[in-house]
């Protein structure tokens, strides 16, 4: 998407196609947000193990969280082959090319992870609810859930029925209404 900063009329594509380019105001809200996200979940789960992050590109959420989590191990999962580039420079550990709901994915990283976190990820996918079920897929009973919406109108899903969703399938929703990032728990015993 191409955006233009009302302050200085630079304009810039948001995200940007290279790491490192773009606004350097939106550059550092992004990681301004990627800090408050990390900090939240530290408040729920302050030891992670394992956390995938889905739509990951660049792994600029994992690079960034590792201030929070020095001892977590980071993987990566993304539709494109930059994730593979973030695993070169070690953003992440591991780094694996397709979709969250692929069948192969799904069966490869079941109950893998401490915590997911979908940045953005639900309102890129044409099936949200799929998605939201294959990332407690790969959860490990009583992980945490991170999903993060920058926009609730490009969600074909309201904040409020995805809260539903999540409870319906298991989960204990420890964020409040009002926010655009949702945590979530996932149960001992999911339908997931």
């Amino acid at each position: 998407m191409l955006e233009r900063c009302l302050a200085c009329g630079h304009g810039f594509r948001n995200p940007p196609l290279e790491p490192g380019l773009g606004h350097p105001v939106v550059r550092a809200g992004v990681r301004l947000r990627y800090g408050a996200a990390a900090r939240a979940v530290f408040r729920r789960c302050p030891e992670p193990e394992s956390w995938l992050d889905v739509g990951t590109g660049d792994a600029d959420f994992p690079h960034a969280a590792r201030a929070w989590f020095p001892y977590t191990s980071f993987d990566g999962l993304d539709s494109t082959h930059r994730v593979l580039r973030a695993r070169a420079v070690e953003r992440v550990e591991e780094a694996f090319v397709g979709r969250l709901t692929d069948p192969h994915v799904q069966a490869r990283l079941r109950g893998r992870y401490d915590v997911v976190s979908l940045f953005q990820q639900l309102e890129r996918v044409p099936d949200p609810r799929a998605e939201l079920r294959a990332a407690l897929h790969v959860l490990r009973p009583g992980g945490h859930l991170l999903v993060d919406v920058a926009d609730p109108r490009r969600l074909p899903v309201p904040p409020a029925a995805l809260r539903r969703e999540l409870a319906g399938l298991g989960c204990t929703v420890l964020t409040g209404a009002r926010s655009r990032r949702v945590i979530a728990r996932k149960g001992a015993v999911s339908a997931a």
